[in-house]
């Protein structure tokens, strides 16, 4: 399974120059990306122990021959996982400053240290980070191969690349069981980190639905984490794991607090399931891995809408008034929305989204898997179903907010 990204990934591609560094997570597919994008370069990843495998020759070759190649070649020339090379090469880039060079790297932290802090190569690269795949790419890719509710559930866990490879109209996600761990400890061994138990803890902690800083702070410290429950001892856990892609957070559209969440819906669940019912040493059934599907696709398509419609994501969440969609621009709320992704409603559950929703002045929608899940019309809200998701993508134009 290909999915080609056709937004704004390569629209951004496109408009920088070179030369170019480009940085993101472990396995979100950055060289698939770079060396389609750029298909007549020349293609060099540098091993650990620093030699360097030249793909054109299929050998390995050394660090004085890569530094030749690259003064003397008018071709573009793509550098895969280049900090291993070290700060001699850093020196090399600063004296020759060549134009025809693509740096790619998985070290988030390194990215961040050489495109903000004193270091030889500063201010000569565009940067061009790239996260898991966008909701409009995977929904576009698997539309010619699944329909209706099928095909959103998908989207959801084929965002992440490395799962692509056993699509084969299903998804085994108990192939998570190997796979999850296995990410998870080369992004922190490239990050020159250890997992330790509290990064671990945090992941988990979000993965079990502690979503707030006081909340993972809490449990953190019920699990003897931390020797106090003092939310500044999490901070920076929490923000070296939003440098390494693992956690974002969307802000409180009422107050001056955030929520975080994890990333990829794949690793949320793997740690959910493991936190709950022990998935790394046990065999699961079907019906475990859809427990948490109904939030994932609440996220789905909010990222989904957001990304679409241009707006930035909100929270909304107290215990009496929680919705799962808030998007708008500045301090204006433009679009409100609830995800019901199940096989029927209650009277008394569209009546609830009805008082909830029609509280906001603003664009109100209901997303279903079908339009036949909702037993009548709704006051003030459109009802919008997978066909109706896969539209708004391809012509943004027709929602108006």
């Amino acid at each position: 399974m290909i999915i080609v990204r056709r937004t704004e990934d390569e629209k951004r591609l496109e408009s920088l120059p070179l030369p170019l560094f480009v940085y993101g997570r472990r396995k979100t597919g950055k060289t698939f990306l770079i060396k389609r994008f750029f298909s007549d370069a020349l293609y060099f990843f540098v091993r650990r122990d620093k030699t360097v495998y030249y793909e054109k020759r299929n050998e390995n070759i050394n660090v004085d021959e890569l530094l030749r190649i690259i003064e003397e070649s008018k071709k573009t020339i793509i550098v895969d996982e280049f900090h291993r090379l070290g700060g001699e090469f850093l020196d090399f880039l600063h004296i020759k400053q060549p134009r025809n060079l693509v740096l790619v790297t998985s070290t988030l932290n390194l990215a961040k240290k050489l495109l903000t802090e004193k270091t030889p190569i500063l201010g000569l690269f565009m940067e061009f980070r790239l996260d898991i795949i966008r909701g409009k790419d995977i929904l576009e890719g698997l539309s010619g191969f699944l329909k209706g509710r099928e095909l959103i559930e998908a989207c959801v866990y084929l965002r992440e690349p490395l799962l692509l490879r056993f699509f084969r109209k299903k998804i085994d996600l108990n192939a998570l069981k190997l796979t999850v761990p296995a990410l998870i400890g080369e992004i922190f061994e490239e990050e020159e980190r250890v997992m330790s138990k509290r990064y671990e803890g945090i992941v988990r902690a979000i993965a079990a639905g502690k979503n707030n800083l006081t909340e993972i702070t809490s449990y953190l410290h019920s699990y003897r984490l931390i020797e106090r429950q003092d939310v500044s001892i999490v901070k920076q856990y929490l923000k070296n794991l939003m440098e390494m892609g693992i956690v974002r957070r969307v802000r409180d559209y009422h107050r001056n607090r955030y929520y975080y969440f994890i990333s990829s819906p794949v690793i949320d669940l793997y740690y959910y399931l493991d936190e709950k019912y022990n998935f790394s040493e046990n065999d699961l059934d079907g019906r475990y891995f859809r427990e948490k599907l109904g939030k994932h696709v609440e996220w789905f398509v909010r990222d989904l809408f957001a990304d679409v419609l241009k707006k930035n994501m909100f929270m909304i969440s107290r215990p009496e008034h929680e919705i799962d969609i808030v998007l708008g621009d500045f301090k204006k709320i433009r679009l409100v929305g609830e995800v019901k992704w199940k096989k029927r409603l209650s009277e008394e559950e569209m009546k609830s989204i009805e008082e909830k929703l029609n509280l906001y002045d603003c664009k109100r929608i209901l997303v279903v898997p079908e339009r036949t899940v909702v037993r009548r019309k709704l006051k003030g809200i459109e009802i919008m179903d997978s066909k109706d998701i896969l539209k708004l993508v391809r012509n943004p134009g027709s929602m108006d907010i």
